[in-house]
Order: C-alpha cells, then sequence, then structure tokens
C-alpha cells in the first residue's frame, strides 16, 4: 500500500537536532518547501561562540540554500522556531517552559545530531552521540502524541564487518557499563585503553555510533522508532541547488585538496567503492521514512540502508580519473602545484611520494621564507592535509558490502508524486554528472571562485606547468653536466633531450580512460544556478 509522506506532517510539528548542521539544513529547507500545512520546526541549538539560539537560526537563514524560499515563499520562516538545547549537558540543558513547549506540540522528532569528529576523545564521543541519544530518547517518552522517531545512524556503525545487514547488530559492550566507567575514569587512562575498546573499529565515531542503536533497541522499545544509515555523505545532487556543499569533511575535503595541488597521492584501492551519497538523497529519505514508519505494523526497529555501493557503485579509481580530468579542464583559482592523483595500495610508496612531493618541499619553502625575513606555514598545511589523510585511510583503502534492500522497496511503496519530489532513488544518479556539480559547487560555494576568472585560472595552470618543465630541464642539465662531464656533446644532448620526453611524457600526457565531461553551458543552464545562485 502507497503512504503520503506529508500525511504524517500536515499539522504536525517537528522536532529535530542537528538542525545547524550539513545534513539538517537540507532537512529544514525541504521541509518548508515542500510541506506548507506544517505547524512547527523546533531546531535544538546550543549557544556558542557567544551567540545565542536565535542568533545562529538567522545566521544559518543566510545560507544559499534557503534562497528559494527565501525569494518565493519567506513567510516559511516564521515556522522555524530555536529551542535552547545542549546534547552534552543533563536533560539536554533545556528551560522546563521549553520542554513543556516540546512535550505538548512536537509530533515527530528528528534526531541527527552526533559528533562527527573521527578523531574525538572518547569521552566526548560517548557523551555526545551515546548519552545524547539516551537523553532524547527519554525526551520522547515526555512527548504527548509522538509519532515517531526517526534516528540518524551511519552505515559504517559496524565497520568491523565487511558485510552489513539491516539490522541492529548486537553492542560490542553494555553502553551503560561504558557510561557508567566514564564517570570514574580521567581522561589519561581513558585515552590508554582507548584502542582496545575500539577493537576492529577505526575511530570513537563508528563504535559510539553503533552503540546509540543499541540504546535505541533497549530504551525506545514502546516508541515508533525507525533508524536511516547514511553511508558518506556528499554534495547535493538535484535541487535547489545542485552541487551544494557546506564543509570541507570526508570526500570533499579530499577534492578541494587535489584541485589546489596540495594532494597528489593517497594511500587506498582504486577497486574499493567510495560510497558516497548525495546529502539531499539522505535528507529525503529521512523525511519519508518519517511517514512510512507510521503506515507499517512492526514489533521490530526498522533499519535502512541509505548508501550507494550495492545499488549503483561509484569506486575510488573513477574519482581520481575524473578529478584529474576535470581540474585539467576547470582548475581552481588558486592552485599551489599542478593538480595530479594517484591511489597506492602500497603504504611505502605512498610515504616516498607524500614526502618528496610534499613535506620536504614544505619544509624547504618554509626554511627559505625565513632567512629573508618572512613567515610561511606550509608544514603547518600539510599537517592538516596528513591529518585528513590518515583519518579517511581506513575508508580509502578497505570495501564494505551495505546490503540495500530497504531502499528500493520503501521507494516502491511511494505514491509516484512523493517519488519525484522526496527522490532517494540513488539508481538514477549519473555519477559523472554529479561529480562535476559536485566539485563545481566546492569551487562556487566554499573557494567562493567566480566561473568568470575561468581564463585566467587556466592561464596560471598553464604556467605552472611550464615552470615544471623548465625546472625538470635546468635540474636535468646539471645532473647531466656533473655525471657526463667526458661524454660527447651529442650524447649529453641526447641523454637531455630523452630525460625530458620522458618528464614531458609521464606529467603533461595521459594515457588513463577518458572520462566525458559536462560543458559549461550546460552546468549553468542544468543546474539552478542562474536562478537562485545569481541572486545571492
Amino acid at each position: 500500500m502507497a503512504f503520503s509522506v506529508r500525511d504524517v506532517y500536515a499539522g504536525s510539528s517537528v522536532l529535530l537536532t542537528g538542525g545547524t548542521g550539513f545534513l539538517g539544513k537540507v532537512i529544514v529547507e525541504k521541509l518548508l518547501w515542500t510541506i506548507d500545512d506544517i505547524q512547527n520546526i523546533y531546531l535544538m541549538i546550543r549557544t556558542r561562540k557567544g551567540k545565542n539560539p536565535q542568533e545562529r537560526l538567522s545566521g544559518l537563514l543566510h545560507d544559499p540554500l534557503f534562497n528559494r524560499i527565501r525569494q518565493e515563499k519567506p513567510e516559511a520562516f516564521d515556522k522555524l522556531k530555536a529551542i535552547g538545547g545542549d546534547m552534552m549537558v543533563e536533560n539536554l540543558g533545556m528551560d522546563p517552559e521549553d520542554v513543556m513547549l516540546i512535550r505538548d506540540n512536537v509530533n515527530v522528532v528528528i534526531h541527527s545530531a552526533a559528533t562527527v569528529k573521527f578523531d574525538e576523545h572518547l569521552r566526548a564521543a560517548v557523551t555526545m552521540n551515546v548519552i545524547g541519544t539516551k537523553r532524547i530518547i527519554d525526551l520522547c517518552h515526555q512527548i504527548k502524541d509522538l509519532k515517531v522517531l526517526v534516528h540518524v545512524s551511519t552505515a559504517y556503525a559496524n565497520c568491523d564487518r565487511f558485510e552489513t545487514t539491516e539490522k541492529i547488530y548486537k553492542s560490542p559492550m553494555a553502553p551503560q557499563k561504558l557510561v557508567d566507567a566514564l564517570s570514574w575514569m580521567d581522561d589519561e587512562t581513558l585515552t590508554k585503553i582507548t584502542p582496545k575498546i575500539l577493537g576492529l573499529r577505526p575511530n570513537t565515531y563508528t563504535l559510539t555510533k553503533a552503540l546509540a542503536e543499541s540504546t535505541i533497541e533497549t530504551e525506545a522499545k514502546d516508541i515508533p522508532v525507525i533508524i536511516i544509515r547514511p553511508s558518506i555523505v556528499g554534495a547535493m545532487w538535484q535541487g535547489p541547488l545542485p552541487g551544494w556543499t557546506d564543509n570541507i569533511n570526508g570526500p570533499t575535503g579530499i577534492f578541494a585538496a587535489v584541485g589546489r595541488g596540495v594532494l597528489t597521492n593517497m594511500c587506498g584501492s582504486s577497486e574499493s567503492k567510495a560510497d558516497i551519497i548525495p546529502v539531499d538523497i539522505v535528507a529525503n529519505m529521512i523525511i519519508a521514512s518519517a511517514s512510512y514508519r507510521t503506515s507499517i505494523n512492526t514489533t521490530e526497529i526498522p533499519v535502512i540502508h541509505c548508501s550507494s555501493g550495492e545499488l549503483n557503485p561509484l569506486y575510488w579509481g573513477h574519482i581520481v580519473l575524473f578529478l584529474e580530468q576535470f581540474y585539467k579542464k576547470y582548475p581552481m583559482e588558486q592552485c599551489f602545484a599542478v593538480p595530479s592523483t594517484y591511489f597506492h595500495k602500497s603504504r611505502s610508496l605512498f610515504l616516498i611520494n607524500y614526502y618528496i612531493k610534499h613535506h620536504i618541499p614544505a619544509a624547504i619553502s618554509d626554511i627559505s621564507a625565513r632567512l629573508i625575513g618572512k613567515r610561511k606555514n606550509n608544514v603547518k598545511l600539510y599537517s592538516k592535509v596528513w591529518k585528513m589523510i590518515e583519518t579517511l585511510h581506513f575508508f580509502t583503502t578497505r570495501g564494505w558490502s551495505f546490503n540495500a534492500r530497504g531502499l528500493p522497496e520503501f521507494f516502491e511503496k511511494m505514491t509516484p508524486a512523493d517519488q519525484k519530489e522526496y527522490n532517494f532513488d540513488v539508481r538514477q544518479v549519473d555519477w559523472n554528472s554529479y561529480l562535476f556539480d559536485y566539485v563545481m559547487g566546492i569551487k562556487k560555494f566554499l573557494l567562493k571562485e567566480n566561473l568568470e576568472n575561468l581564463n585566467r585560472s587556466r592561464a596560471h595552470l598553464l604556467k605552472m606547468r611550464i615552470r615544471r618543465q623548465v625546472i625538470a630541464a635546468i635540474v636535468y642539465a646539471g645532473f647531466i653536466s656533473t655525471i657526463g662531464r667526458k661524454w660527447k656533446k651529442t650524447t649529453q644532448y641526447l641523454t637531455w633531450f630523452g630525460a625530458m620526453l620522458a618528464t614531458y611524457t609521464y606529467t603533461e600526457v595521459s594515457f588513463r580512460r577518458h572520462i566525458p565531461l559536462k560543458s559549461l553551458k550546460d552546468y549553468t543552464q542544468t543546474s539552478d544556478y542562474s536562478r537562485y545562485l545569481q541572486k545571492s
């Protein structure tokens, strides 16, 4: 039986955690744009950097993502209500009046707040992701007319398994026992035993998200709940702004670093699935899942993977080829080196390339700058790049199989109108088109580049390519004149010419598979670029 997504939201109010985050913004925008008869959307926002919840909400709405609402239905913003709250604090740090407001008015709770830092200290990760989830469940128990709780987990919650099905797995430990241990254990001791606690998991994020699922299983038995597990959340696929993103986490950081020439090599497997999922697909599934959960009768907690690897796989090898060819045609305005992309299965080969191409030249540049009285922090920059590489290393060198039977079954139960409005069918994604919009989105939304400066960027890239060949020519000439002093001039010239030809072929000629790219005209015409973006 088909169900209507709007049914659960019509005349209802929503409580959303994580509303100021990347995914949360998209959920807010889509709810306001598509459901006119929604009552209110309460956003639980903590005070941060001297800004109270209302000030942070006001700042949030200046994002280009909200342009179409600002231009066509600005009255919808009146439905957004900032509620002071903090997942890290007892009772969510909420005023009794706000608790009463939520208890009496909210019908749908979407819990997407989490610390997504892979290197977060275990205490902070447990407090936010596990204890925070328990606090949300406790709040849900107080709500008078709760229709559904949607919990946003991650497909990598069980990344200690190479194949994951859509069910809650037995927790690696009792969540409450770990919570109890935190109450008496100091940070130093906790840091020392963290690797033992993590086991086969790479970081505290994946562990605590698994523990959060176990917490839901034990604490939310009498609540209609559904769990959505996204994989690696990337830029927007369709509307309102294809390619939109607001952070450099995950693959976005890799794409940006490659474009600026500060990352040319990574340790990983080209044959591994990237399993990127567009943020609007995740938001659409989350919104639709609330209605889906209320339309079924089950004693089990439904778990649905929102991932691409099984239904429409994208491989790291394809991304590597795409980025190299994209940046050759559409370079970034600020390039520190000629962009190139290589994946190494060998850790040793990767380290050799990293230090020769990046770390050592950065150190020499910093030292040279100091000698002439200037300050440069290239080594500091590369320490950030290194941290990103090491954080993602576990995921770029491995592949997982996330059973995705639930996504197509769920999608087929929606009405044709809802399938179009809340499209989360990842099988429809054209990866080449998506990646083009993705990288263009990085240039536009994150780096604030102007497409009108593209010719200037190309000229700058050409200068760097020429400079690279000139430097190689000088180095080869010096090397040959040193070791080949007794050679005939003809031999010296031929050796130099051969070395230059080999270098040019290696650096400038690509024998890789060609990937067709969209034209700039197609990009600006097929996206909502001109309608919403140019007015921002």
